[in-house]
């Protein structure tokens, strides 16, 4: 039988946390294929006082983009003992999110990623980049949030 948390609060089983500041591209110029650093997450610093072991990572993005041309999205979490020098964890090259189908399709959508951090350091990061496959006037922007789970014990 299920339980009424995971029915009706599966919110109160996480905690909700911003990823990186907003980043904008334009095709062939600003920003394009150039990567996002993200915010440095201290997975002790969570009011649970234990550390989570999954995150849902998402990458919210907007693009306007000519007919056939792309947006790609790849990233690359990283974790560190100290917050200062770090090593990818798990990573993925681009992979496309959208294609235009007009002159200048106005799209927007998620580009979503699971991160078991079990055997992660005490700091996370999620970096991603954006990549417009066209040379001229394309553009995109994005930012990255994620839901942090999988704690020993509830967050308060």
């Amino acid at each position: 039988m299920a339980d009424i948390v995971l029915q009706r609060d599966v919110g109160s089983l996480g905690t909700l946390k911003r990823l990186s500041a907003a980043a904008a591209a334009t095709a062939a110029s600003t920003g394009d294929s150039t990567t996002t650093t993200g915010v440095t997450i201290d997975r002790m610093g969570f009011s649970s006082g234990s550390m989570p072991n999954v995150l849902a990572a998402a990458v919210a993005w907007e693009a306007v983009l000519a007919t056939s041309k792309t947006l790609s999205i790849g990233y690359a979490a990283q974790d560190s003992a100290d917050g200062s020098n770090w090593s990818d964890y798990q990573t993925a090259t681009y992979a496309a999110v959208a294609t235009g189908s007009t002159a200048a399709s106005a799209l927007a959508g998620e580009f979503e990623v699971s991160v078991n951090l079990s055997s992660a350091r005490r700091y996370v990061r999620f970096n991603f980049a954006q990549d417009l496959s066209a040379t001229q006037t394309d553009t995109s922007a994005a930012r990255a949030v994620g839901f942090f789970a999988g704690f020993d014990r509830l967050p308060q």
